[in-house]
């Protein structure tokens, strides 16, 4: 067949891939979007964020995007598009479990920690089904003249010189060539370009080492409802515990439970690989199953619950950390969940891969044939590299901390210090801030002492005086502290952290 020749070739239609497209086709590129399955497909990486709204929204209206623009809060949503599947995010919620007993709520929510994301649930955050949203993205890109390529594998992609690449497709049972200037790898874990070019992966060394077992199900109890039956004070939450990303600590692990508005619920165990490593003559099954039953107000949740028919089982992860040494070069990038991935804990795929987007758009619009084009690219690739590391950072300190749920509270508050810190500068006018203000050396130097002291109390023997440990620390992130984070009067419900859209 004919050469088809393009500005850009966006490997990988998720959202990140398809709103890349569609921004560069926007801005006058000629884009071809390629992806070897086809939309509706399951995906995780559900759980958007203040952060994630922000940039989508200043995104959609720099671009004349408008119809991204009500999926920026879940009212808007709902009046735009309820045929699009999604729930109700109104912040984080934790509680912590012992094996083999009951949750027992106590008066001052010792074991339970609620941090607002918002006020009121028509601004709320949303849980994004992505299999719905990934084709809506997909199909506005194609709406744009972005020239769609689904069931489209690449068989080889060859780089003579740097604005020359050969890209040999097989699309509809024959072969397609393709040539393009600038490649884009959006194709997340399985990470098309790097393995192309030979480049090496970096991923071991992460500090946090986690593993995941997750699925789709229908008919999960209510978390909310069975607090209320222990006799939990639900009546103090700054908002209704299930619409959150939830998060159930146990011992070594984390189980994120994610409620979407027809019933599904999104549940995933994560962890620790120090303590629990991979034990390959155990199925997937049987271990979820014995996880699940070792803590019984858990499983009182799953009681009833079944898989959706979507993907009908339990899919395990080996090691979930990855990473890329080089993330850019002058003719190609990778958009954040191609370059790597640390842990879900705090939500941060949607957001990260949104400020990816936003960060090489710029690039690709305002320097396309510019001398400053390759300067400004690796700057991208560094800053991506500076954020995973912040990721990680602030991941790993939580992790070292499962099992002692009052310094856990301490090590989270760091990634709300981050984030929140993050949308009021962004609020302030910085737009070019990197996600979680990774590029400033002052942000990351406070928060790299603070994860270093809550690691250092957490492997520490012997009592714990929390509260001096608390105010310690709170004096330590003072000026990235703005929302009142880590208020011993409090009781750990926190309403107001929210910054305005």
């Amino acid at each position: 067949m004919k050469t088809q020749e393009f500005d850009v070739v966006v490997l990988g239609s998720g959202f990140a891939g398809s709103l890349t497209a569609m921004i560069l086709q926007r801005v006058g590129r000629r884009v071809a979007l390629i992806d070897r399955t086809r939309h509706p497909r399951f995906a995780i990486g559900e759980s958007s964020t203040p952060i994630a709204n922000m940039v989508l929204r200043d995104l959609a209206k720099r671009y004349d995007l408008p119809r991204l623009v009500p999926l920026t809060k879940y009212g808007t949503w709902q009046q735009a598009y309820p045929h699009i599947g999604c729930g109700l995010k109104r912040g984080f919620s934790y509680f912590a479990h012992e094996a083999g007993r009951t949750f027992a709520p106590s008066l001052t929510h010792a074991n339970e920690l609620l941090v607002a994301a918002s006020s009121h649930d028509r601004d709320s955050d949303t849980q994004w089904l992505r299999a719905d949203v990934d084709q809506f993205f997909c199909a506005e890109a194609a709406t744009f003249g972005v020239t769609l390529l689904e069931d489209c594998a690449v068989r080889e992609i060859q780089h003579d010189r740097v604005g020359d690449w050969s890209i040999d497709c097989q699309h509809e049972g024959r072969s397609l060539p393709l040539r393009a200037a600038f490649v884009i790898d959006a194709t997340g874990e399985a990470g098309v370009l790097p393995h192309s070019l030979g480049i090496e992966s970096c991923g071991e060394a992460c500090q946090t080492h986690s593993r995941a077992i997750f699925s789709h199900f229908r008919g999960v109890g209510s978390w909310h409802e069975r607090l209320n039956d222990l006799g939990g004070n639900t009546q103090d939450h700054p908002f209704h515990c299930d619409n959150a990303a939830q998060h159930h600590i146990l011992d070594g692990a984390w189980l994120w439970m994610l409620r979407f508005n027809d019933g599904l619920t999104s549940a995933g165990l994560v962890l620790d690989e120090a303590k629990h490593p991979l034990d390959q003559s155990l199925d997937a099954a049987a271990e979820w199953h014995q996880w699940i039953e070792r803590y019984p107000s858990v499983a009182a949740m799953f009681a009833d619950a079944d898989f959706s028919p979507v993907p009908g089982e339990l899919i395990r992860t080996k090691r979930l950390q990855r990473r890329w040494a080089q993330l850019a070069g002058e003719d190609w990038a990778l958009l954040p969940h191609t370059a790597g991935f640390v842990d879900p804990l705090h939500s941060t795929g949607i957001a990260h891969s949104l400020c990816g987007v936003e960060h090489l758009c710029r690039i690709l619009d305002r320097e396309w044939r510019a001398e400053t084009r390759l300067d400004s690219l690796r700057g991208y690739g560094d800053v991506v590299a500076k954020e995973f590391d912040l990721i990680d950072e602030l991941v790993a300190s939580c992790f070292a901390c499962f099992g002692q749920f009052d310094l856990l509270v301490v090590a989270s508050m760091l990634y709300f210090a981050a984030a929140t810190t993050y949308e009021r500068l962004r609020c302030g006018g910085e737009a070019s801030i990197a996600f979680l203000g990774a590029d400033r050396k002052e942000i990351r130097d406070l928060l790299h002492t603070a994860c270093k002291e809550v690691s250092r109390q957490a492997s520490t023997p012997g009592p714990v005086d929390i509260n001096q440990f608390r105010c310690d620390v709170a004096s330590l992130i003072a000026p990235i502290n703005h929302v009142g984070l880590l208020d011993t009067t409090l009781a750990n419900m926190y309403r107001h952290t929210a910054a305005p859209m």
